[in-house]
């Protein structure tokens, strides 16, 4: 809460910039920061090589700067956590650390903005929002649009910018993150999509849209770091598929070759599809470590309610309009899946966002 808000004078704030193969903006950004005098930064060298080892020399020698060598690039994600590993060892009275690009996209006036608001509310995880006005690459312009649709349908928090290497991470969820997975871009989206089930609030601050002779310096790469991303979005999507052609399959042999009573049918279905989809949706898609038996007595009465909506919809379909048992129970499903997705988001697979004050 605002009651907990640290004087900023108090605090000499962390930023952390993970660079590969960077040009002469990367010393000037820093420079820029450390002469506010409220700054340390960490940079992490992931790999760039001995053509850009002076940069990184020339880095060293600046006071609040420390430089931090990968032997060899291994991505994004890991230069990060780096960074997060080396703040969490020795920076244990900071509210958290600000990230930030090495390519020139964020100004140190931005930085700084970011800065303030993790001093403001220390426990929650902040992104520097572009606005995309203007000339903006339709590379990153496309990217975003498609990742905050889809994210906004996964977390049901509706973000602008979800690409943003400008974040104010608060140090609680520092030791989360270094034992999340993805090594490469993906990692940034693991990070959103797994705030919400360990109780970090997120929240956005507009920051202006910086892209130099077309963003030509980013290292993304539009098709393969994309699918990566996708991947991580979709992994709800083919668990719960898997599960509902398993359902299927269960109930449709049982139809065949047992008996034609829809609900013995049915239950025989939720019984095996329910076991699998629950412990794909905890390890996999939703990296929940809480307790589990509240979890599974959340996910029984789901499953009892949602079946209980599915036998009457398709008795309905079967009965009225005489449609095959085998397709209404596929219409029933699909519309349930939206209904089902939202509860074991928001209600069975998450924590009670952590307040300000805690």
């Amino acid at each position: 809460m605002e009651g907990q808000v640290i004087a900023l004078e108090k605090i000499k704030f962390a930023v952390l910039i993970p660079s590969y193969k960077p040009d002469a903006r990367l010393p000037e950004l820093v420079r820029q920061l450390l002469s506010s005098g409220r700054l340390t930064v960490i940079v992490v060298d992931d790999g760039s090589g001995e053509d850009y080892r002076a940069i990184f020399e020339e880095l060293q020698q600046l006071p609040d700067c420390q430089v931090l060598r990968h032997a060899v690039n291994m991505g994004k994600g890991r230069a990060l956590k780096t960074g997060f590993n080396f703040f969490c060892l020795n920076s244990q009275d900071a509210p958290g650390l600000v990230t930030a690009d090495a390519d020139g996209q964020h100004t140190p006036t931005d930085i700084l903005k970011l800065c303030d608001c993790l001093a403001k509310y220390p426990r929650q995880l902040t992104l520097g929002a572009r606005s995309f006005d203007g000339k903006v690459p339709w590379r990153s312009r496309l990217g975003n649009v498609l990742t905050r649709f889809v994210f906004h349908f996964l977390v049901g928090h509706k973000l602008s910018d979800t690409q943003t290497g400008l974040r104010a991470i608060p140090a609680g969820y520092l030791p989360v993150l270094l034992t999340m997975d993805g090594n490469g871009y993906e990692f940034e989206m693991n990070m959103l999509l797994c705030a919400k089930q360990h109780g970090v609030p997120l929240s956005q601050e507009p920051v202006g849209t910086i892209y130099l002779q077309g963003n030509r310096s980013s290292h993304f790469n539009p098709v393969f770091d994309s699918l990566k991303i996708y991947f991580v979005l979709a992994r709800f999507t083919l668990s719960s598929l898997f599960a509902a052609l398993l359902d299927l399959a269960v109930f449709s042999l049982g139809y065949k070759f047992v008996t034609t009573n829809i609900l013995a049918n049915m239950v025989a279905g939720r019984a095996v599809s329910g076991t699998f989809n629950f412990g794909m949706n905890k390890g996999l898609v939703f990296h929940d470590k809480n307790r589990i038996i509240p979890e599974i007595s959340k996910y029984l009465l789901l499953t009892l309610a949602l079946m209980s909506l599915s036998y009457v919809a398709i008795q309905a379909l079967v009965a009225r309009f005489a449609v095959n048992p085998m397709a209404a129970k596929v219409v029933v499903e699909t519309i349930l899946f939206f209904g089902s997705f939202a509860i074991q988001r928001d209600f069975i697979f998450t924590k009670t966002p952590r307040g300000e004050g805690e």
